[in-house]
């Protein structure tokens, strides 16, 4: 087993680290692929900072804000930090298996689990608050390994420490929070709950979020309607069984007999006694997304390092007995073979036609959302990076229709946020203002209407017969065509509208659109 004074195991794992960083950062210098569809609207929350925002709390944005000013807004400056968090998740998964027991081959192993599933590759190739949830999440687990290693309460204001960012960054942390709380109470850790350490450090969480609940509250809740809007309408009914097939293959079906040998390892094993808890957390968030009949893996993809982390130190323990030395190269072999093969859409490291046709013959093209426009011959998380700088040649030209006079009362109407994103990060200066009914850009446009007539403008996506019931005059321009994008935006119409006949003000509420 682990060694303190060998550094061989954090030398494999750093070197590993810096592999996923470069894999991760180094296709934003290449094309084609372009800024995804959230990265641009959180470019724009970006340019309006704020206590919270429809769809998520600030945290994130935040940085954005400042990683942009120092930075710029470069493909490669966006996707630096969301790499570089990866980079550190993977060390912390081979740190918590070192804490756990781990020698040279378990840190690896916790290191190589984490860099090829796929659903962290995804996430730490974008910009969004996911990376920083994956991060936030498994440096918590290390604090509760270490607080229980140790059996001291004083750890739990550290806990609570990051709670609260990780709160103030993605409000699903409330999720791990439960998990914990279940694993405190099931084992004889909860014994620190008659110390006053966990009651402050929820506190020191609460005034952490307080500024968010704040805002919430200044603005009606409005992520609750975004949170309930999306339970009902955006994901897809998954039955248990299909709801546990997706976490194998999401999270590489290679590294299920390291997450499987994880929750022995807390659950079950004399060495992981000391760190019940964390099974039981982690049990608790797969039972809970398994039986929740929604879709979106994804929700609970940070606590697998931790559950690496404790499957490799049992199956180094496993493969220490003579017959069963075979375990340590099969694990590995078996992580990396099957990592491989979800790699080419994971990450876009292969021509949009290639992936494509890869995706569709090995069957790996998910709908994690629902609507028949969720369908593509490329997985959501690709085909949502085509399209933007074309969209917004488009608007251009016909914008240029609208007469000089006719600019100081005109908008242009966007389809979606990221539609409206783009337009202010790669459009014109001297277009008319964006507008959206989407998730915050329903509440910019609430600002911008109680300080502008707007008597038309560009609408795209509109339904003509929406338009013609508002303005006196609807001319059709064109229609903008993208080839490798979602459905729903693949071909979307262009309108001019003009001569206000209802106030948008009066209506804007109706087109409201939080999802």
């Amino acid at each position: 087993m682990n060694d303190p004074t060998d550094r061989r195991g954090p030398r494999v794992v750093v070197a590993l680290a810096s592999c996923l960083f470069l894999l991760e950062w180094v296709p934003s210098f290449l094309g084609p692929y372009g800024f995804h569809i959230d990265e641009l609207y959180y470019l724009a929350c970006a340019a309006r900072p704020a206590w919270g925002y429809v769809d998520h709390p600030p945290l994130s944005v935040l940085i954005l804000t400042a990683s942009r000013g120092l930075l710029g807004d470069s493909l490669p400056a966006l996707r630096l930090l969301p790499a570089l968090a990866g980079a550190c998740t993977v060390l912390l998964a081979g740190a918590l298996a070192r804490r756990l027991g781990a020698g040279i081959y378990g840190q690896g192993l916790a290191a190589i689990a984490t860099i090829f599933a796929p659903i962290p590759l995804i996430m730490f190739g974008l910009w969004s608050m996911n990376s920083f949830s994956m991060l936030l999440w498994t440096a918590m687990f290390y604090v509760m390994v270490v607080l229980l290693e140790r059996d001291e309460p004083r750890w739990w204001l550290l806990f609570g420490l990051l709670a609260g960012i990780g709160l103030l960054n993605k409000h699903t942390m409330v999720l791990l929070g439960a998990g914990v709380a279940v694993g405190v109470l099931l084992t004889p850790v909860r014994k620190h709950i008659t110390t006053p350490w966990p009651w402050i450090g929820a506190g020191v969480a609460a005034l952490i979020l307080a500024p968010n609940l704040w805002w919430q509250y200044v603005y009606d809740w409005p992520s609750l309607e975004f949170y309930r809007n999306a339970d009902l309408y955006k994901n897809v009914p998954t039955p248990p069984l299909q709801a546990l097939i997706q976490q194998i293959l999401f999270y590489n079906p290679g590294a299920f007999p390291v997450w499987l040998a994880g929750l022995v390892f807390f659950l079950r094993s004399e060495r992981g006694r000391p760190y019940r808890a964390v099974g039981w957390a982690c049990a608790f968030l797969l039972i809970t997304m398994v039986f929740s009949g929604k879709s979106r893996p994804d929700r609970i993809a940070a606590m697998y390092p931790v559950l690496f982390a404790g499957g490799a130190v049992w199956i180094e323990m496993l493969a220490a007995k003579p017959k069963l030395g075979w375990a340590r190269p099969a694990s590995v072999v078996l992580l990396v073979a099957a990592g491989l093969v979800f790699l080419p859409v994971a990450v876009p490291v292969l021509s949009p036609d290639v992936t494509g046709r890869y995706a569709q013959a090995a069957g790996i093209v998910p709908q994690i959302e629902s609507g028949e426009g969720k369908a593509s011959q490329l997985p959501q998380w690709l085909a949502d990076r085509f399209g933007w700088e074309q969209f917004v040649t488009d608007v251009e030209a016909a914008a240029l229709r609208l007469a000089p006079e006719q600019r100081d009362q005109a908008v242009i109407m966007a389809p979606s946020y990221g539609h409206a994103g783009a337009l202010e990060l790669l459009g014109d200066p001297d277009l008319p203002p964006v507008m959206s009914s989407q998730n915050t850009y329903y509440l910019w446009g609430l600002e911008l209407l109680a300080t502008r007539t707007v008597e038309g403008g560009i609408f795209v996506g509109s339904d003509p017969a929406d338009l013609e019931r508002i303005y006196s005059e609807v001319e059709f321009i064109g229609v903008h065509r993208c080839e490798y994008c979602m459905p729903w935006r693949a071909e979307m119409p262009i309108y001019l509208a003009w001569g206000q006949q209802v106030s948008l003000a009066g209506i804007w509420p109706q087109f409201k659109h939080y999802e």
